[in-house]
């Protein structure tokens, strides 16, 4: 069982908002298995999204484009872990909404009803509400 499942079934309810600069960035609520993410910024998820890809390292351009194959290698490891955590999200009836500024843009888990957006995340249990939002944030794992 992976943290994040086991997480989803041990909250009950709750709120947490995560601010930087006396600025709200992100807000969680969970509610009965369900755990609806709010980001409030879309340069703080860009900030942390950059971060992570580049294993907080300051490389230029040059460096990226020299570590493209690894950066597909670990892109193709966040999927797998994704869909792999959203199938188990899904089978212990567990869901995650991400909004931006209070409108849906993924589901993830047991409320998730992919149709065809399954073509593009090859899971049921990733349901992307709105491609446009998805890439302004710059998420582009799915």
């Amino acid at each position: 069982m992976q943290i994040v499942t086991m997480m989803g079934q041990m909250l009950e309810s709750g709120k947490l908002t995560l601010s930087t600069n006396n600025k709200e960035d992100l807000e969680v609520i969970a509610v009965n298995k369900r755990i609806d993410v709010n980001l409030k910024d879309k340069e703080f998820i860009k900030d942390l999204i950059a971060s992570v890809r580049k294993g907080s390292k300051n490389i230029s351009t040059t460096e990226t484009v020299k570590e493209s194959p690894e950066m597909v290698k670990a892109a193709k490891s966040m999927r797998e872990t994704l869909i792999d955590t959203a199938n188990e999200l899904k089978q212990a009836g567990i869901t995650i909404t991400l909004s931006y500024k209070a409108d849906v843009v993924a589901t993830v888990g047991a409320q998730a009803s992919a149709g065809i957006s399954r073509l593009v995340t090859g899971s049921k249990a990733i349901e992307i509400n709105s491609l446009p939002k998805l890439v302004e944030l710059g998420i582009y794992i799915l």
